[in-house]
């Protein structure tokens, strides 16, 4: 079965970082992601129908994007707020690809999820709410994520209803600090 993946940049680097500081203390502003160890764990080596990451925009000097592109990733990026400097609608725009690709694909395969964010769920928003409306349309669902920083409705709704990764297994293998140690 193929799978389709949304990838939620954001949330998983900044919970990653705080995975970090407990693993690692005080290396957590050198802390990366190992883009292509994280791809390799999420695929699992299943054949990619689609996959999506969305995130802020990145400095000019920041390659990340291209490398997302490199892997055969679809990427958007929006700007940061300029009042707030935080992200602006980058959630809905992975929900929005989601609602998509439930709609648009026949017949259904597994939607894998890289987030650890289930904010909006009581008002029928956000990610958990995707995931519920995909399921009905008959698509396997899996999330992937640290515990860390995982809403425990998202990871019980995964777990009930399809499945449950938590990256802390892999740590090693997805991460590296800059300059000091290297992934796995």
């Amino acid at each position: 079965m193929s799978i389709h993946i949304f990838w939620d940049n954001s949330n998983i680097w900044l919970v990653g970082r705080n995975v970090c500081q407990q693993k690692e203390p005080s290396d957590e502003n050198s802390f990366r992601i190992h883009f292509s160890n994280l791809f390799d764990f999420v695929v699992d080596n299943r054949k990619v129908d689609y996959a999506f990451v969305g995130g802020s925009i990145p400095p000019h000097s920041d390659l990340l994007w291209q490398r997302f592109e490199n892997l055969g990733i679809n990427v958007k990026t929006q700007e940061r707020g300029q009042s707030s400097g935080g992200e602006v609608a980058v959630d809905e725009i992975i929900q929005l690809q989601m609602a998509n690709q439930v709609l648009d694909v026949n017949p259904p395969g597994v939607i894998v999820l890289l987030t650890g964010d289930g904010s909006g769920y009581n008002n029928d928003q956000g990610f958990i709410k995707q995931l519920e409306r995909a399921h009905k349309h008959g698509w396997q669902i899996e999330v992937v994520s640290w515990d860390l920083g995982c809403n425990r409705l998202l990871k019980r709704f995964a777990e009930n209803n399809g499945v449950y990764r938590t990256l802390e297994s892999v740590y090693n293998k997805v991460t590296f600090i800059n300059n000091k140690r290297w992934a796995m």
